[in-house]
């Protein structure tokens, strides 16, 4: 048997299309480490500042977390962006929808027919 171009053409494409789903995945993952390692500091700084007695030393934290907080939305800019990116399965979309009269998300039942 032998394998013609097209079929080589069509393997080819399937294959660079995980490659590039794995490495979106890996681009969430470092994103979701980074974001929580941010968010980390700047929870340590929050309970330095209200634990600081000193007023001086209060100002100096005051400006520390002025600083942390643009470093937080960079950080969850870029979480959002490659969130944006990351694939969707289809069938786990559709078992939620948003119910505008309870104003949240629902599971919708399986047994029930979606028009």
């Amino acid at each position: 048997m032998k394998i013609t171009k097209e079929q080589v053409t069509k393997i080819l494409r399937e294959e660079l299309l995980r490659i590039k789903e794995a490495s979106i995945t890996k681009d969430f993952q470092k994103a979701i480490e980074a974001y929580q390692e941010v968010q980390l500091k700047q929870q340590k700084l929050r309970k330095a500042f209200v634990a600081e007695k000193n007023p001086k030393k209060k100002e100096s934290l005051k400006a520390s977390l002025i600083k942390m907080h643009k470093v937080v939305q960079k950080a969850e800019s870029e979480f959002q962006r490659v969130l944006r990116d990351e694939p969707i399965d289809l069938e786990e979309r559709l078992n939620f929808y948003f119910d505008k009269k309870e104003n949240k998300i629902m599971r919708i039942n399986k047994k029930e027919k979606i028009l």
